[in-house]
C-alpha cells in the first residue's frame, strides 16, 4: 500500500470496538479522507474479520525490538513504516466531528501538524529521555508536550530526521520507558525531538484538534478523544458505517447521560479552556497526588 496521504492508527483488542469507530467516523464525517491503515497490535478475529469485510488494510506489527509492545514504542515504529510522504496519526480512541483537510494544508507548508497537550515536559520527560536525544536535562523545562495521540507528519528533511532519530532514541529501553507515573513514554521523545531540530514549534488548537471532555467542548470541535468512554450506541453507529456512507453524525455528550456529573459540576472543575482547575477544593488531584501505577504497556 503506497499513497502520497494516509491515515494510520493502531490497536489492540480492548481497542477494537473503538477503532471500528474511529473508521465510521472518517466516513460519515470526513467523507473525502485519505486511505487508512490499521496497524495490529494485538487485535482479536473478530475485529479482525470485520475489517477484512470492509477491505480495511492492516499490517501486524511485528517484535522489532524485545520492548516493542510496551511504552508506546510500536507507535514511533509505525510513523517510521507507513508507506506515504504525508502521515496522519490518530489514536484508536478518537472519533472525527468534521472533514480535516486543513491537516494535510499545513504538512504540505509547514511539514508538521501538532497540538499541545497542556501539560509542560519538565514532569512529562524523564532524565533518561533527554539523554537520549542528546539534550541536557534543563532543555525541557518550560516546554508543551506535544500529544501523541495525533500527529501530522510530512516525512522529509527536518522532519524526517526526527521520526528516524526518535525509533533509534526508543530502541534503548531507558530512554523510552517511563520511571515516574507523569512520564509520557513516546510522546516526550517526540516532543525533545520536535524542539530540539526546530527550535519553536507551532502548535494548533488542543481542544479543537483534540478536545477530551465531550463532543462539543468548544465550537467549531472536530475530534473528540472519547478514550472508550462513548456511549454504546453511538459507538455502534459508528462502527455500522466503516464503508456505509450517511448523513455527518455527532455522538451524544455521554456526561450529559450521567445525572452525577452535571454540566455544572465539570464547569467548576475546568476552566473556559478546559484546562484543570489547579487550586481550590473542586480541583481534580493530579497524577502523583493520585499515586497511578506506571502505565508502561498495551490495553488487552
Amino acid at each position: 500500500m503506497t499513497s502520497n496521504k494516509l491515515i494510520i492508527t493502531a490497536a489492540s483488542k480492548a481497542y477494537g470496538p473503538s477503532l471500528l469507530a474511529l473508521l465510521g467516523s472518517l466516513t460519515l464525517n470526513w467523507p473525502k479522507h485519505p486511505p487508512v491503515l490499521v496497524y495490529d497490535i494485538g487485535l482479536d478475529e473478530t475485529t479482525l474479520a470485520t475489517l477484512a469485510e470492509n477491505k480495511i488494510p492492516v499490517k501486524k506489527v511485528p517484535p522489532f525490538c524485545s520492548h516493542w509492545r510496551k511504552h508506546f514504542t510500536w507507535k514511533i515504529w509505525c510513523l517510521n513504516d507507513a508507506p506515504a510522504q504525508d502521515v496522519l496519526w490518530m489514536d484508536a480512541g478518537l472519533v472525527v466531528l468534521k472533514p480535516l483537510e486543513e491537516v494535510f494544508d499545513a504538512l504540505e507548508h509547514q511539514g508538521y501538524f501538532f497540538v499541545p497537550n497542556y501539560q509542560l515536559l519538565d514532569s512529562e520527560a524523564s532524565e533518561a529521555a533527554c539523554n537520549g536525544c542528546g539534550v541536557p536535562t534543563e532543555f525541557r523545562l518550560g516546554k508543551s508536550t506535544l500529544a501523541g495521540g495525533w500527529i501530522g507528519l510530512r516525512k522529509q528533511g527536518k522532519v524526517l530526521r526526527v521520526v528516524e532519530e526518535a525509533l533509534s532514541v526508543a530502541l534503548v529501553e531507558k530512554h523510552i520507558a517511563a520511571t515516574e507515573p507523569t512520564h509520557r513514554h513516546g510522546q516526550a521523545i517526540i516532543s525533545l525531538l520536535m524542539y530540539k531540530h526546530f527550535g519553536q514549534v507551532v502548535l494548533a488548537d488542543g481542544i479543537v484538534y483534540l478536545g477530551w471532555r465531550s463532543p462539543n467542548q468548544t465550537h467549531g470541535q472536530k475530534v473528540w478523544v472519547h478514550r472508550r468512554g462513548m456511549l454504546a450506541e453511538d459507538m455502534a453507529f459508528f462502527g455500522s458505517h466503516i464503508r456505509a456512507p450517511g448523513k455527518p453524525y455527532m455522538p451524544k455528550d455521554p456526561a450529559k447521560e450521567k445525572p452525577t456529573r452535571s454540566p455544572r459540576s465539570l464547569a467548576m472543575k475546568f476552566d473556559r479552556f478546559g484546562k484543570p482547575l489547579s487550586r481550590g477544593p473542586l480541583a481534580p488531584t493530579t497524577q502523583t497526588q493520585r499515586k497511578n501505577p506506571i502505565y508502561d504497556g498495551v490495553r488487552d
